[in-house]
């Protein structure tokens, strides 16, 4: 199999042209994720299609087209649309029926831009039932992470936020605190961009406020 992909915790290889592995290195269980992408097909929320999985495996329809990340670091999508997008990807989320599931890991890496079906939302391994406003809250922070930091895109980053923290319609900020605590723990962060929460957090909330 040829890996076309690599996240934190997971690598994608090509099946073929119609279908992909993502297979978590951890040994993590893929068939909850199956289930909950399954789910919100069944709602008409866009997510890639699941076609099997067993074990750490999920094996998906094989998406064609950037992401929302590489498409902004290629200057072919503005970081201001990148906001406005993301807060309507949230929105849609939260308006599902019957359901409090949030992603809680939504940022331009997990969205990609495909030509037939336009932004389809990828990773949702951390997904759970959460409040609207802590989905918001994690979109920001992650954003606000990348806006402090020394990368030449942080401008970019900035502008995004901006553009998110103007679109979102659910109150986020009772949920700062509990977001930076997850970002904290997650096992993936290195000590300098936990380091990096306390001035993401602050920038969040000048923006916000």
């Amino acid at each position: 199999m040829k890996i076309i992909g690599q996240g934190r915790t997971a690598d994608v290889y090509a099946l073929d042209g119609e279908r992909v592995l993502r297979r978590y290195r951890d040994g993590d269980d893929a068939t909850r994720e199956a289930r909950v992408m399954t789910r919100l097909a069944g709602h008409g929320y866009p997510v890639p299609a699941v076609l099997d999985a067993e074990g750490p495996d999920l094996v998906m329809e094989r998406l064609t087209g950037p992401s929302l990340l590489d498409a902004l670091l290629d200057g072919s999508y503005e970081p201001e649309p990148a906001g406005e997008l993301l807060a309507e990807l949230l929105a849609r989320l939260h308006a599902l029926p019957d359901t409090r599931l949030a992603h809680l890991d939504l940022h331009p890496g997990n969205v990609v831009l495909t030509a037939a079906r336009g932004p389809v939302v990828i990773d949702w391994q951390t997904a759970e039932e959460a409040p609207p406003g802590l989905d918001c809250a994690m979109s920001a922070l992650i954003l606000a992470e990348v806006a402090v930091s020394p990368a030449p895109y942080a401008p970019g980053a900035h502008a995004g936020l901006a553009a998110l923290l103007t679109a979102v319609r659910t109150p986020l900020l009772p949920h700062l605190p509990a977001a930076r605590a997850r970002r904290a723990a997650d096992p993936n962060l290195t000590a300098g961009e936990i380091a990096a929460l306390a001035g993401a957090e602050e920038l969040v909330r000048a923006l916000a406020g």
